[in-house]
């Protein structure tokens, strides 16, 4: 496996900017897709079966109703095909098929059916960047990843996620979301029930799991609804998590991968459930905005998420809290489903779906970016009974020992390591954790003089 990289980051929450976000529908909504020829086209998938097209970039809307009005049905996955920017794509929960439309959403057609109702849940039906012919779909209660070769045209299924090897009695967990790396083609990565993460490198005919991120959480608790790589760094990829009882936790957030999605590691959010991520590379980083998410049910609800909207400019060093900045509607929840980046002329915008309506904000072009510091410390989740750690410090005098130490959370040291130079300024060392009880651990850097120092989980 290769070395997998946590960055660990000190994460801040700022006040929001002046810009101001705009509601422009008031009904709840779940999917969005935009036409990259023609950025004034907008799809959003909105609930009871209806779909709302905008021509003009939001100011007016036509409402579509797909064959029939139904009041729980909720188009979470809305696609434009980028070769064919008629050809239109549906899915969702309590729909059972997915849809194609070739007229720009007048007429549609079921070109993927089972003999059960299909749900895609998450961001399930994604595109090949690298082959637009080509296009996968993550149905959710078969846990079966399907593939098109002719846009969309015809659909078979490719294979299966296996059972979850982490339990003690394997079951195959839900399939909620699918995402390829965009610097290959065939390779994807499956967030399902249970915060598991698999990946296929033969285009969805085999799976690994690659990850359980809460190992001792009830399996279908935390779901990963949506993951994204960057277009910047395509080794870079985010995972937002749901769950939905206060009392599983540690639970939820947002985590990162560094190395191209073989290990994920917790980046921010710890305990508030995201549902939503949106990404786009600006200048020599990426910009991040996430939503969350709380089911209300039972009396419960201590889950934070619901009204939770943050956006970073910096790539999560700092985060803007635009949660007051919307403008709510009263009656309804305040969940986030999706979110768009999209450059139109010269306005750049962000769009963004809730079960309380459809906004955009404005952005400004010439919004002053932070400097992006190198990161002292860096550490790698556990494997195998192996902590690894790299160390960045340029400014080390000849002759000092580099060091890394481990505590437990009485403050006792229970493990140490020598670091081994790594490149011009990097230390790496590995500390054996495998006799250590599960649980939180502190790990210190030291050149000399302490340089800095991380929190680690240790799994069971």
């Amino acid at each position: 496996m290769k070395q997998p990289w946590i960055i660990v980051l000190c994460l801040l929450s700022v006040a929001a900017p002046a810009q101001q976000w705009q509601r422009l529908i008031s009904e709840p909504c779940y999917g969005i897709a935009i036409n990259p020829k023609n950025p004034k086209t907008l799809y959003v998938g909105g609930e009871g079966r209806l779909l709302y097209r905008s021509f003009d970039g939001g100011i007016t809307w036509d409402t579509l109703v797909v064959e029939f009005r139904s009041a729980t049905t909720e188009f979470t996955n809305v696609l434009v095909h980028p070769i064919d920017t008629n050809v239109v794509f549906l899915g969702g929960i309590r729909f059972g098929t997915l849809r194609r439309s070739t007229d720009n959403g007048q007429t549609w057609e079921s070109v993927l059916a089972g003999t059960q109702n299909y749900v895609f849940s998450g961001e399930a039906i994604t595109i090949d960047p690298n082959a637009p012919q080509i296009m996968y779909a993550a149905e959710f209660l078969t846990s079966t990843v399907f593939r098109s070769t002719d846009r969309g045209r015809s659909w078979r299924a490719m294979g299966q996620i296996p059972p979850d090897s982490f339990l003690a009695t394997p079951i195959v967990p839900r399939l909620c979301c699918i995402a390829l790396r965009p610097d290959s083609t065939g390779v994807l990565y499956a967030g399902c029930q249970g915060s598991a993460i698999y990946r296929s490198d033969d285009s969805g005919r085999t799976w690994q799991l690659v990850q359980r991120f809460y190992a001792g959480n009830q399996l279908r608790d935390t779901e990963i609804p949506q993951i994204r790589f960057s277009s910047l760094r395509p080794n870079v990829g985010y995972a937002v998590m749901t769950y939905f009882f206060s009392a599983f936790r540690p639970n939820g957030g947002l985590w990162r991968t560094t190395d191209g999605g073989a290990s994920w590691h917790p980046f921010a959010f710890q305990d508030t459930s995201l549902w939503a991520i949106g990404i786009r590379s600006r200048g020599d980083r990426d910009e991040l905005v996430v939503g969350g998410f709380t089911e209300f049910f039972d009396a419960d609800t201590l889950v934070p998420g619901a009204r939770i909207v943050r956006r970073s400019v910096d790539e999560g060093r700092s985060w803007q809290r635009h949660d007051d900045a919307i403008p709510w509607t009263t009656d309804l929840p305040g969940n986030a489903f999706a979110f768009r980046y999209v450059q139109e002329g010269g306005r750049e915008r962000l769009y963004y779906a809730s079960d309380a309506g459809f906004y955009a904000l404005d952005l400004a072009s010439d919004e002053p970016l932070s400097p992006i510091e190198r990161e002292p410390l860096v550490v790698i989740q556990p494997a195998h009974g192996i902590l690894r750690i790299i160390g960045d410090y340029g400014g080390m005098p000849q002759g000092v020992e580099a060091r890394a130490e481990l505590f437990n959370v009485l403050g006792q040291r229970v493990a140490s390591a020598t670091l081994r130079r790594y490149g011009e300024r990097a230390f790496f060392g590995e500390i054996a954790v495998g006799h250590l009880a599960a649980g939180m651990y502190y790990v210190r850097f030291l050149a000399g003089d302490p340089v800095a120092s991380a929190a680690v989980l240790i799994p069971n």
